[in-house]
């Protein structure tokens, strides 16, 4: 009987799963403007709702903290009460930085399509070139993102999670509402853009455990290259771009390049600010704005709380972050050079106090990060 009750539990798992995207639900963006829509699907950045007919795919953090947490809720299926037992593979961990993490411990590696060659083996199987250092290891995955593993000694910080690289690229079929030119994670058919993927790489280099410095051209849809550099040493790592398009492109691509930081805290329901602040301590993001001012971001405050009363949101010229969760670190990130560029920190899953958060170095015009404005990140 065994086998039955367990079909019966997964079809009462698929029928729930049905049952909450057939249902309408209520959203309300950050602007507070409600809308009534079905869910589709989700994932860590986005929610895709059917309303009038149409698929509406919308950042998470556009939307209010209530409606965020409903996107995650329905994205996530439900687990029936009796799963089956299915072998766990432990020869690629999730964190290469600290190869043997506790078998109870749910987390997760580099996702993505496999875009490059890759080493193959070893705790480094999925990545295509990687350096080890006493402060952090740098490694490239075979999916395209470069990704750095911040570490004292032996041990890992941020929970084992990695800080990512990313590079958004994509067209603006009409001018954006908002005003300005911004690379998106994802198509954003209300402003008029439409995000470009990565669907390979052209001749890239062989896998190297000996990561230096690397150029790649990234293959793009409608024959975009995305042309990337990227620098690292002990000290620290750099990284910028520029897309050719080519003359059959009707829409030039526009491009900016991330650095995100991860969720880091590990919390129990019903925690508050005095368990938080053990985790925390005095974990902030120290900004230096354009104007010149210097603001603190501490992590135990909430970022729409900040946001009222400071400024870094229009722009900044550098961030350095230390604190309890960055351990002995010193992390300072930047460009090279503001000429004709914004550089902006701001608020990424809205969970407080995660704080999980992005930088985002972008040209004016939406075109190139070129080396003299290249995104750099200093670990001490």
């Amino acid at each position: 009987m065994k086998p039955i009750k367990f079909s019966l539990l997964f079809l009462i798992s698929i029928t729930q799963i049905v049952l909450s995207q057939s249902l309408i639900h209520e959203w309300t963006n950050s602007g507070g403007r409600t809308i009534k829509a079905k869910f589709v699907r989700g994932d860590a950045e986005t929610v895709t709702l059917f309303m009038n007919g149409r698929n509406f795919v919308i950042k998470l953090t556009d939307l209010k903290p209530e409606s965020q947490e409903l996107a995650r809720k329905l994205s996530t299926p439900p687990v029936p009460a009796t799963p089956p037992s299915a072998p766990v593979d432990r020869s690629v961990p999730s964190n290469p930085a600290s190869p043997d993490p506790p078998a109870v411990e749910k987390t997760a590696g580099p996702k993505g399509k496999v875009l490059l060659p890759t080493l193959g083996s070893g705790k480094w199987a999925t990545y295509h070139s990687i350096l080890e250092t006493d402060n952090f290891d740098a490694a490239l995955h075979g999916n395209g993102n470069f990704y750095l593993y911040l570490k004292d000694g032996s041990e890992s910080l941020l929970q084992g999670r990695p800080l990512i690289f990313r590079f958004y690229h994509g067209y603006y079929k009409k001018p954006n509402p908002r005003g300005n030119i911004h690379a998106y994670s994802s198509t954003r058919a209300d402003l008029h853009y439409y995000f470009r993927k990565m669907v390979g790489f052209k001749n890239p280099p062989k896998p190297s455990e000996k990561l230096g410095r690397i150029e790649l051209k990234a293959e793009l849809e409608d024959g975009v290259v995305l042309e990337i550099g990227f620098e690292v040493n002990s000290r620290g790592v750099a990284i910028w771009g520029e897309a050719d398009d080519p003359s059959s492109v009707d829409h030039p691509t526009v491009l900016s390049v991330g650095l995100h930081s991860p969720e880091s805290i590990l919390m129990k329901d019903g925690d508050g600010p005095e368990q938080w602040k053990q985790f925390l301590g005095k974990t902030a993001i120290e900004v230096k704005t354009k104007a010149g001012a210097r603001e603190t971001i501490p992590y135990l405050e909430k970022w729409i709380d900040l946001k009222k009363k400071l400024t870094y949101h229009r722009g900044i010229e550098s961030a350095f972050v230390s604190g309890k969760v960055y351990g002995k670190r010193k992390i300072t990130i930047g460009p090279k050079s503001l000429r004709n560029s914004v550089f902006t920190v701001g608020s990424y899953s809205g969970v407080f106090p995660l704080q999980h958060h992005y930088y985002i170095l972008r040209d004016l015009s939406g075109g190139e990060i070129d080396k003299g404005r290249r995104l750099e990140v200093e670990i001490k």
